[in-house]
């Protein structure tokens, strides 16, 4: 992995791009969304991003357990939390509001009732305290409450990893099979039913990343012929599975809903493998490592570097597009898909534009901390317990 100034900068590109891929298919019903990677495969952006704060919070925190820094670790993953809780009331106040004033100018009842919206524009005293609770969640605006549970568990992951990695894997492989049963869940509220994004569940993907992180800093995933043959066999049939045989088998995508175990809400096994082969056959490739180095991988690392206000801002992006869309279809004769794609083009050059003016503000600014730029050492694998 390269790195520098202390941050790795593939990991850099790659939560940029899928800031980008995010931030397209969060508008819903604009062209481009047909061309994210969600229509080709199992998996889509979400699994992505799980992974990747997996990885990063090994890489950042990891390190200070076996300096004995356990409290500190616990002390930084709560403060993380608050951080995404308090942004995460931010874009939904934003959202909230772009939906009245689009709802005010169009009549539009799919603008205070669609998504989930209609909990707080019904019954305002509930919704708002079903948001302030986490209980209820907008829909779009569900990603960041799950990154919050997710780093909750963080430490918790660090620690039994920090044992032996066989101890860490066996609870989160329990916690998930517990949430596939149906036992673990967290419930929604005001409305009946849970949460969207299951923590028990996608904690799997998250401390898989979290493991990735330790063990393999500083050494390159080994290449195995038969894995990545396996690999890319499989990312085939999901590639003619999602396109229904390229239009061949009109209900083959509906069989593999019923039968491929492709549920996104608890990460289903479908997803889950069908991520860790892609993720598997791009390290193989080296695609990071090669386009990072291109004036497209410059713009992706930079907002990679920015990832949580480039996240928020286009979070507010999307519902404002949203609403630019609807206002299109009932206020003029101009196609709202076409607006909508101009708009996503639009809001990309907006999060670059951000991403450079952030870059800007840090200028001048003190060196990174250990915390900030700091990678774990060497992890030995042979016994599956880390050194002490």
């Amino acid at each position: 992995m390269h790195a520098s100034g202390g941050r790795n900068t593939v990991i850099d590109f790659w939560r940029g791009l899928v800031l980008v891929i995010i931030f397209v298919n969060h508008v819903p019903g604009n062209i481009l969304e047909h061309l994210t990677p969600r229509n080709y495969g199992f998996s889509d952006a979400a699994e992505a991003f799980v992974f990747i704060s997996g990885l990063s919070v090994a890489l950042v925190y990891y390190p200070r357990l076996p300096k004995g820094d356990a409290l500190g670790v616990v002390r930084r993953c709560l403060r993380r939390s608050f951080e995404l809780y308090r942004m995460h009331l931010i874009m939904t106040g934003a959202a909230v509001a772009l939906f009245s004033i689009g709802y005010v100018i169009s009549d539009d009842m799919g603008m205070i009732e669609a998504h989930g919206r209609a909990a707080v524009f019904e019954d305002t005293a509930r919704g708002i305290t079903g948001v302030l609770l986490l209980g209820h969640q907008l829909g779009y605006f569900n990603i960041l409450p799950l990154y919050i549970a997710l780093m909750l568990w963080a430490p918790v992951a660090m620690i039994l990893l920090r044992i032996h990695v066989l101890l860490a894997a066996a609870v989160s492989v329990g916690l998930y099979a517990l949430a596939r049963a149906d036992i673990l869940a967290l419930p929604s509220w005001p409305e009946p039913g849970r949460w969207f994004f299951n923590p028990f569940a996608w904690q799997l993907l998250f401390t898989i990343g979290i493991v990735t992180g330790a063990f393999l800093s500083q050494r390159s995933v080994p290449y195995w012929r038969p894995a990545f043959i396996g690999s890319v066999a499989v990312l085939a049939a999901s590639l003619v599975t999602m396109t229904n045989a390229f239009g061949l088998a009109p209900n083959l995508l509906w069989s593999a809903f019923v039968n491929a175990d492709i549920v996104k809400s608890d990460l289903g096994l479908g997803r889950l493998i069908h991520f860790l082969v892609l993720a598997y056959v791009v390290t193989q490739l080296r695609l990071g490592q090669t386009l990072q180095r291109t004036a497209f991988g410059a713009e992706m690392m930079r907002l990679g570097r920015h990832s949580l206000p480039v996240f928020a801002v286009g979070s507010i992006l999307s519902a404002l597009g949203e609403v630019t869309m609807t206002l299109a279809a009932v206020k003029s004769s101009a196609s709202p898909h076409v607006v909508g794609m101009v708009f996503t083009l639009c809001g990309i050059i907006g999060l670059l534009g951000l991403a450079r003016y952030l870059e800007w503000k840090k200028k001048g600014s003190t060196a990174p901390s250990k915390e900030q730029a700091g990678e774990p050492g060497i992890v030995s694998v042979s016994s599956g317990r880390l050194p002490r």
